[in-house]
């Protein structure tokens, strides 16, 4: 009997500049482990795509994984999306080309699977031609950034779309948390909403048109692996992700 191999997810991360003394400022590629636990408790093997590798490194790294998720982090440039910046923060653009050249080539060279957490919802919308909201008070949606409440914990509500992936994914589980004051604006060619947040309509999942497997959703379901609709999110991307690996 043939052997199963696991297949390797990558996973995206923040990069930042930190003052270490008087002298000495370093850059540093971070990640919470929550996504690296996800991963690994769904079955994949995960590992970490930096950020300063050039166009050819990051396309010779993506050939060789097996899926993707595109983690959160901080704002994307308003600039990819043809926009001057008003209420953006936390800004890198080494991680915004980073994204945006990993999701070219994955989404134009390849066939494999998706995942988009948070900042990915909005990275994978804008590299396919979509725009953000740049903040959500500011457009007259409620507060999406409720850091006073643990990220276990669940905020708020999501109404999910019949005949999605989506909905066969997570079942009869509709709460979430939420640490994000963006939102998608206007949604790219190529994908369609799966789900919006229930008391303001805010978009909080899209996903792929046709037959490849890309998903993203607005909330950290990294946090709530305990949960086992929310595990099914990264079991999914394991599964697709693991199809040709015998």
């Amino acid at each position: 009997m043939e052997e199963k191999i696991r297949p390797v997810i990558g996973i995206t991360c923040n990069y930042e500049d930190r003052i270490v003394s008087d002298i000495n400022k370093r850059n540093y590629h971070t990640l919470s482990n929550a996504y690296v636990k996800a991963v690994r408790k769904a079955g994949g093997i995960p590992v970490i795509i930096p950020n300063d590798m050039d166009k050819e490194e990051l396309e010779e790294l993506a050939y060789r994984l097996d899926g993707f998720v595109i983690s959160g982090g901080g704002d994307i440039d308003p600039a990819c999306y043809g926009q001057e910046n008003e209420k953006s923060v936390g800004i890198h653009k080494e991680r915004d080309q980073t994204e945006y050249d990993l999701l070219d080539y994955v989404l134009h060279y390849t066939f494999k699977p998706v995942f988009g957490i948070c900042r990915g919802l909005q990275m994978l919308n804008v590299a396919m031609g979509g725009t953000l909201i740049q903040d959500l008070p500011s457009a007259g949606k409620n507060d999406h950034s409720l850091t006073q409440y643990p990220r276990q914990d669940f905020t708020h509500e999501i109404t999910v779309k019949d005949d999605t992936i989506l909905k066969d994914i997570l079942r009869n589980e509709r709460r979430v948390n939420s640490f994000h004051h963006q939102a998608i604006d206007r949604l790219a060619p190529g994908l369609e909403v799966s789900a919006y947040s229930k008391d303001d309509e805010v978009i909080e999942a899209v996903e792929a048109l046709g037959e490849r497997y890309i998903l993203a959703v607005q909330w950290h379901p990294e946090e709530l692996i305990e949960n086992e609709d929310h595990l099914a999110l990264f079991e999914k991307l394991v599964e697709e992700a693991a199809k040709d690996n015998v």
